[in-house]
């Protein structure tokens, strides 16, 4: 059976100067608003890249075509194109679709808040849901966020999700005044809520941000570590496998990846983000074709690491 991939929806909309207050109290609902349909996934903001310092992206993930379909047809999306189209003046030539399926995902630091609501309140939250989310995307850093309602009696809170570029713009909404005067709206809506923040998929390992430099993405990260565990494994299945042997299948294992990880942990994935730190978390605004060398200067790498080791074993 073939894997089914996730559908990606990316609307893109050109911001033009004085319109981005509108831009933000839209894209947050865009961002929302596929919540009440079945099989969405997540959705994020992506600002302007080096090419275009003017066109914003809107990514809606869903489980499959089928859904994402269904989005696209209904009234919520077709009312959403229509303000899109109407932002700050703009017109319809300022607004486009595209669909793929999967999609890259920018870095990203991601608050996860649950929240018991008030029986007989549901929709007031929601619409509270809505002004919060609305306010969080005039912060800088924002990047998208998602509502999700109880999705069985086992499960009986709501999920929220708010995602920011960094830790540093996270924190900077989530001690503002404008979060404060919202939170102590919705107390009479709640029983309780809780919020963690969920780290990214190294934490520890890689740098997480800086003022001058980009963060690194999780493809950059998964990269570095794959260069770095492959020759471990390799010595490990070599020199270890031998001599644990007769040792159970799973206490044998455990003991080989806790070996791998303590020596990832140090001293290899240290040496190795202080010799591609330059590429991992480049300086913003830094040349393209410097970045794309990281990319090659990797492959060149793995190249090197599989020659070596061709007769190891």
């Amino acid at each position: 059976m073939s894997e089914t991939k996730a559908a990606v929806l990316v609307t893109k909309v050109r911001v033009h100067p004085g319109g981005e207050k509108a831009f933000a109290e839209w894209h947050a609902r865009a961002t929302i608003a596929p919540g009440e349909f079945p099989g969405f996934i997540s959705a994020e903001v992506k600002p302007p890249d080096d090419s275009d310092d003017k066109l914003w992206s809107v990514v809606q993930r869903f489980r499959g075509l089928e859904e994402m379909n269904a989005w696209q047809l209904s009234q919520a999306h077709q009312q959403l194109l229509s303000d899109a189209a109407s932002l700050n003046g703009s017109s319809g030539a300022d607004v486009s679709e595209a669909q793929n399926l999967e999609g890259a995902t920018a870095a990203t630091v991601t608050e996860v808040i649950t929240t018991i609501v008030r029986p007989g309140f549901e929709r007031a939250y929601r619409d509270w849901a809505a002004k919060i989310h609305s306010a969080e995307a005039q912060f800088p850093g924002y990047r998208g966020g998602f509502l999700q309602p109880p999705i069985s009696a086992k499960q009986p809170y709501w999920t929220t999700l708010v995602h920011f570029a960094t830790p540093t713009q996270l924190d900077t909404w989530l001690e503002s005044a404008e979060r404060k005067k919202l939170l102590a709206e919705h107390t009479a809506l709640v029983e309780s809520w809780t919020a963690q923040r969920l780290p990214n998929s190294f934490a520890g390992w890689f740098p997480v941000e800086s003022s001058d430099r980009e963060p690194s993405t999780t493809l950059k990260q998964s990269m570095v570590v794959l260069l770095m565990l492959f020759p471990i494994v390799m010595a490990e299945v070599r020199y270890l496998s031998p001599r644990i042997a007769g040792w159970p299948p799973s206490i044998g294992t455990f003991f080989g990846n806790e070996i791998s990880v303590g020596l990832l942990a140090w001293p290899f994935m240290p040496i190795a983000i202080y010799f591609l730190n330059w590429w991992l978390t480049p300086k913003k605004g830094g040349r393209i074709l410097l970045r794309a060398g990281g990319y090659l200067l990797i492959a060149v790498l793995y190249a090197a690491e599989i020659t070596a080791l061709w007769n190891l074993l």
